[in-house]
């Protein structure tokens, strides 16, 4: 039996008819741009061709300023940090297993896709920020930390976890300040902080899906807490309410709070968006109850947060995007939507949950919705940890010193965007060479654009994707000897060096411990990963291999 309150944002399209107004970049803009991003740019063998920043919302919230993002270098590489990786995915990724028959696609093979396609996006993303960060003139200088990241955590029955991702310690900025970071580092260096979902989507990017998406912001904010890599319930709108603890109210309640802070009148009016999971169907089932209607994605439930409540944004029953209300997924994911969406003006609550309850198999959905709280001894300890066991539920304000401090978040669509139609995928002309993006940046201010740009592949097309791949595409399918061997031409060569440190940090970030400048390997970490089938008897000759031939990169093996 079909629900009207309850449809798929695939089938039932949402419609933008609100501001999208075009301010195409003018020649010298575009030469200027070029000049001032030419080392990124000339790394992949790119020129900016052309461009339109499409206004979306230029009502400043008045409460922040841009502080050290009046940078404009430093604002357009979190769109280039974005976009980039975008289009290295749809390069080498994209729809990759529409390319298997249907009787060899295994989970196995889709976990295996999944892991490459995140792995390109987080290093091209790692090497935009880190040759910006060097190239940063005296006086100018910032250094970046991420404080959040989306990978790491293990989905029982789903994926091992650790996947590739730019995990949280890890720094963007000049040697001689990364060296210092802990100690001595001086205040003329700006301390910047970094959440990431390096793929947003990533199923629907192996799968030539819609509203796959790169995503990340940069602030100046520092954190005041760390934020586990588990699920969080999530309640938000684009408009401010209250705080609630969600322990002492119900479903019903907690919509009324919401439905008053976005002027809805009548639940009949009223949205909120749920990943389509057995664990949400009570949840689903209650709110459908009252009126309030639950549009749905198979995947990806970062984006909703971005444009909700935006003026124009309607289903075909005319109702807008307005909430979710109870909705459960990554931590990560809720951190990187909720910051611009309360430089939007509006408001983002969460609570952790029991991910080990949550990823049972052998519970209903109704015994999944009501053991999301069940909390293991482990994951107990992780909530004290994070200091949450007096206040289970947070805000932003909870993580961060001041959300309201500079910072630019930047969203770039893989494939074409469901949410917000303006937003089309990643488009490439192999007879000309170009390659165009679209990328929703919110900055602090509140600010909405929409970034179109085409980049032109100067050296030829083929030339720019061999530039893009991560350098474990050269060390697939080769013996142990043969790794050895290409490892060590890697580490001779200026550019396969710098790339392939960042491979190493992002792949194997789970048995990596940071010290200083350099790295320390564990050896038994890395064995346990192989167990659990996280990586691969490969990754151990590739993780020898580079410790043998960069020793200056390590202080031991453990």
């Amino acid at each position: 039996m079909s629900n009207p309150l309850r449809y798929n944002i695939g089938d039932v399209r949402l419609t933008y008819s609100g501001r999208h107004e075009a301010m195409e970049l003018s020649k010298d803009k575009v030469s200027t741009f070029n000049l001032r991003h030419q080392e990124v740019l000339n790394f992949y063998g790119f020129e900016l061709a052309g461009g339109t920043v499409f206004v979306i919302d230029d009502r400043v919230n008045g409460h922040s300023n841009l502080g050290v993002f009046r940078s404009k270098q430093l604002r357009q590489a979190v769109i280039l940090a974005a976009a980039l990786p975008a289009a290295a995915v749809v390069i080498d990724g994209f729809g990759a297993l529409n390319k298997v028959p249907k009787d060899l696609q295994t989970k196995d093979l889709v976990n295996r896709l999944k892991r490459h396609n995140d792995r390109i996006a987080a290093q091209v993303m790692s090497e935009v920020l880190q040759i910006t960060t060097e190239t940063f003139d005296l006086g100018e200088e910032v250094i970046i930390e991420s404080a959040i990241t989306e990978g790491v955590r293990s989905k029982p029955g789903v994926e091992a976890g650790g996947n590739p991702t730019i995990a949280v310690g890890a720094l963007f900025g000049k040697e001689e300040h990364c060296s210092r970071y802990s100690h001595g580092l001086t205040q003329e260096v700006n301390r910047l902080s970094m959440g990431s979902d390096v793929i947003d989507g990533t199923g629907k990017s192996v799968e030539g899906l819609h509203s796959s998406l790169t995503a990340l912001f940069i602030t100046e904010s520092n954190f005041k807490r760390h934020l586990p890599d588990i699920y969080v319930e999530r309640w938000m709108t684009a408009a401010p309410f209250p705080e609630f603890n969600p322990r002492d109210t119900d479903l019903k309640e907690e919509a009324r709070i919401i439905a008053d802070a976005c002027g809805i009148k009548d639940f009949s009016e009223m949205t909120a968006y749920f990943l389509d999971r057995p664990r949400h169907h009570p949840a689903m089932d209650q709110l459908n109850g009252i009126g309030v209607a639950t549009p749905f994605d198979k995947d990806g439930d970062l984006f909703p947060a971005l444009v909700m409540g935006l003026d124009g944004l309607r289903f075909p029953d005319g109702r807008g995007l307005h909430s979710m209300i109870g909705e459960i997924g990554g931590s990560a994911e809720w951190t990187v939507g909720a910051l611009p969406l309360v430089w939007r003006g509006g408001q983002s609550l969460g609570m952790l949950t029991s991910q080990s309850s949550l990823t049972r198999k052998d519970l209903s959905p109704e015994e999944l919705w009501n053991e999301r709280f069940h909390y293991t001894e482990e994951e107990l300890i992780l909530l004290q940890d994070a200091r949450f066991e007096q206040k289970p539920f947070f805000t932003v304000n909870d993580l961060m010193e001041n959300p309201f401090a500079g910072g630019v978040s930047a969203f770039c669509a893989i494939s074409d965007n469901y949410f917000l139609p303006h937003l089309e995928g990643v488009k490439i002309d192999h007879e000309q060479g170009l390659i165009t993006t679209n990328t929703l940046m919110i900055n602090c201010l509140g600010n909405i654009e929409h970034w179109q740009l085409s980049f032109k592949c100067v050296e030829g097309f083929e030339t720019t994707a061999k530039k893009i791949q991560s350098p474990k595409s050269e060390l697939r399918n080769l013996e142990k000897a043969q790794i050895e061997k290409q490892v060590k031409d890697m580490v001779n060569n200026e550019t396969d060096r710098f790339r392939l440190k960042h491979f190493f940090i992002n792949e194997y970030y789970p048995a990596i411990i940071h010290t200083g400048s350099k790295m320390v390997v564990l050896e038994k970490t890395i064995e346990s990963m192989i167990d659990r089938e996280a990586f691969s008897e490969h990754d151990r000759d590739i993780v020898k291999a580079v410790v043998r031939a960069a020793p200056e990169w390590f202080i031991s093996a453990v």
